[in-house]
């Protein structure tokens, strides 16, 4: 059912690097079109626990992409979306992405939805080409988060869309999940500390050798290759997305890559930026997108509702806004 691991892009870029001058090991490599570092402060840790856990954390980034990629034709996601409304079979950890990923198409309303993938194909944001309204009606009429349904039997896990034209896309809510399920296999690996980014989803535990909390800048959305600020964090997580990680404009028109599922053109919103900070990464994942659909205002009080989840929200005049209980944001 795995697709073979010489099917996925880039899977031998792979660089360990270690120690550095302050002790530092580190692990950075390809996977979900993203570059993912890990960084670590070994301790007593021997050199050889730490290849074994950089070497396992690799192996399960593959898995998960295997697994849940809708660009790799043997994928779970590819399976469930290719099967024209027939049940089925799927790995636990792609039961659990789903089923995660479900309890956010609910929470939001429906501003989150998993059944974009028919959408979002359209769209080509590396090249600009913005789908014609004939073809967005015609994908639009098969979105709706509650054609999928899941399960578990006697023989395993199983997954089943009821408009046999639907498509799922998990890419709101994977690396979130991977990230945090990154955080158990290192502790379970004996890693006291590390601090791993999956491209903008950041998951932090234990501290830096001094004792210090790890610190997670802020992308300031006007300039990308700059920070706007900083915030520090001990275990938990900073989820980072902006308008600016996949646009483009065309006809003097911006579009960007967060959509609307009702109209399948981009979210029209005055967020720039959104940070998610949370226990779990997952959940920056999930409210990101409800974040930036809802418009400033409205995501506030949305994140205030919303036990243990803060927000701080860039928006397009530059102005910074942040919920209540977020606390050590730093101005840079």
């Amino acid at each position: 059912m795995q697709q073979q691991l010489s099917d996925i892009p880039l899977k031998d870029s792979i660089s360990v690097t270690g120690p550095d001058a302050k002790g530092a090991w580190s692990l950075s490599f390809f996977a979900f079109n993203t570059e993912i570092l890990v960084q670590t402060y070994p301790g007593t840790l021997s050199e050889t626990t730490v290849h074994a856990g950089f070497e396992k954390a690799v192996e399960r980034c593959r898995t998960f992409e295997r697994l849940l990629s809708r660009h790799l034709a043997h994928s779970d996601i590819a399976h469930i979306n290719a099967s024209a409304g027939e049940t089925v079979r799927i790995a636990p950890e792609t039961y659990e992405v789903l089923k995660t990923s479900l309890a956010y198409c609910e929470a939001s309303g429906g501003v989150f939805d998993i059944t974009m993938g028919a959408v979002c194909k359209l769209w080509d944001f590396a090249n600009g080409v913005v789908p014609a309204p004939d073809e967005l009606a015609r994908a639009l009429a098969h979105v709706d988060w509650r054609a999928l349904s899941l399960g578990e039997d006697r023989e395993g896990f199983w997954a089943r869309l009821s408009d046999s034209q639907a498509s799922l896309d998990v890419g709101g809510t994977a690396k979130g999940f991977i990230a945090d399920d990154l955080h158990r296999l290192l502790a379970e690996e004996g890693f006291s500390n590390a601090i791993v980014n999956l491209g903008g989803n950041v998951v932090t535990f234990g501290t830096k050798p001094a004792g210090s909390p790890w610190t997670i800048g802020i992308r300031n959305p006007a300039e990308p290759s700059s920070l706007i600020g900083a915030v520090p964090i001990g275990s938990g997580s900073v989820v980072t997305s902006g308008l600016y990680e996949r646009c483009f404009t065309k006809d003097g028109v911006r579009y960007h890559h967060i959509l609307d599922p009702k109209s399948g053109m981009p979210v029209k919103t005055d967020i720039a930026g959104a940070s998610i900070v949370s226990e779990r990464s997952v959940d920056g994942d999930g409210y990101s997108t409800t974040v930036f659909a809802l418009g400033s205002k409205r995501a506030l009080a949305f994140v205030e509702e919303l036990p243990g989840i803060e927000a701080l929200l860039v928006l397009d005049d530059g102005t910074i806004l942040q919920s209540s209980g977020l606390e050590g944001f730093m101005r840079l």
